[in-house]
């Protein structure tokens, strides 16, 4: 038990050290079921609904303004007639892979998500980046491992 709370203190300082709110709450709220000793079965019913819920909550937030009427429909077909508009629809389609291996990378390589957010805290720190998710970090930790095994098979 005190593994668990010494490492989760370590995220808790930085998170608070990035002034990463998110990070902060989280830890928090895992320091708390940790001291509850909620069972490992508890632990995993969460997580398994975490990532659901959690996108669920950011697609929400991204369609708000058509509920409220900011964006309307002529503005949608005003917009897809530009260049930048194709833009993002790729990156939305790309995005969809990281995420489908941040998904495969979170469950064979849960150690590796760790990582992935001393990543993001160091990038808020250094490069005053904002603070997102592990699921997209750990997709491209994931592409990016590929990438290196198969240049590192070619050169073999």
């Amino acid at each position: 038990m005190y593994e668990k709370l010494i490492l989760l203190a370590v995220l808790l300082l930085l998170g608070i050290f990035s002034k990463n709110q998110t990070i902060i709450i989280a830890v928090l709220v895992l320091i708390g079921m940790v001291l509850l000793k909620l069972n490992n079965e508890t632990l995993t019913t969460i997580k398994k609904f975490s990532i659901k819920y959690g996108i669920i909550l950011i697609t929400i937030y991204a369609f708000i303004p058509i509920a409220k009427g900011d964006i309307t429909y002529h503005d949608l077909l005003k917009a897809i007639t530009t260049w930048r508009a194709w833009v993002a629809i790729f990156a939305g389609v790309l995005v969809t892979h990281f995420a489908k291996f941040g998904i495969e990378m979170m469950s064979s390589s849960p150690d590796v998500v760790t990582f992935v957010l001393v990543g993001i805290i160091i990038g808020m720190i250094i490069f005053k980046g904002v603070a997102s998710g592990p699921l997209i970090g750990s997709g491209i930790a994931l592409m990016l491992y590929s990438i290196i095994d198969f240049i590192v098979m070619i050169f073999k």
